[in-house]
């Protein structure tokens, strides 16, 4: 990374007493369930599943996440974003080991809700000037009609030219239903992509839930959160795959 990160961001990576109720793809409180119910049901899940941070609603980690979408963006929030996303970049080859894969393409998630046809959305503003040279990426556009719904299916996006290309790295800022990206997944399978993987700067957390709440005020309780630059986010136990 370019810089250090606010000392609010927290990883997405806890201790191993505290990850026994996670939803094993996308790392939400379910109480006692492998995962949760829209990772549980969909069609399709990545090979290889990277967050870089819980984004607490309510908290300055969640806040910076609509922040920085503002116009103008707020700056400290704009920061902050750039950075979890170059984190999540250099570990792109733990993304590849879990994988089995080297990467041929980026796609990034666009805005459904505020989407303007030929307008980058501010994380594709952010992912134009970040992305390392010389990887190609392949186009995503909401179909027409489509809304963000928090239904998973296959039809939610248009996809640009996928042929020939073994393995796509989808990367979006938040993960709160994860319909979106869900649906990616499975229009990039779809569209015959072998492998699929994501890169979510933000989980969000809700502490209206009671199991979500619970998780906070124990990870609290214990003094056990981590600094996203200190794991890989591409794995529960934040070490890079051997």
């Amino acid at each position: 990374m370019t810089g250090p990160l606010p000392g609010y961001y927290r990883a997405a990576v806890v201790p191993e007493q505290l990850r026994a109720g996670l939803c094993a793809l996308c790392r939400t409180p379910t109480g006692d369930l492998e995962f949760c119910p829209k990772c549980s049901s969909a069609p399709y899940r990545p090979d290889a599943a990277g967050f870089t941070s819980y984004a607490i609603g309510g908290a300055s980690s969640g806040n910076d996440m609509y922040r920085y979408k503002y116009s103008p963006p707020n700056r400290q929030a704009l920061d902050g974003v750039r950075l979890l996303l170059e984190h999540g970049l250099e570990h792109r080859g733990c993304a590849e080991a879990l994988a089995g894969a080297s990467l041929d393409a980026v796609a990034v998630i666009p805005s459904r809700t505020h989407h303007v046809p030929g307008v980058l959305s501010p994380l594709q503003r952010l992912c134009s000037r970040t992305l390392p040279q010389g990887l190609p990426t392949v186009e995503l556009s909401p179909t027409p009609g489509s809304t963000s719904d928090r239904r998973v299916r296959a039809d939610a996006f248009d996809i640009g030219d996928c042929q020939g290309l073994s393995h796509v790295l989808i990367i979006d800022d938040t993960w709160v239903s994860g319909a979106a990206m869900l649906s990616a997944v499975w229009g990039m399978r779809h569209r015959g992509v072998e492998r699929v993987s994501v890169l979510v700067l933000a989980r969000w957390l809700n502490r209206q839930y009671s199991f979500t709440d619970a998780f906070i005020r124990r990870v609290d309780s214990e003094r056990a959160w981590r600094r996203p630059q200190d794991v890989c986010p591409f794995t529960p136990d934040g070490e890079c795959p051997q």
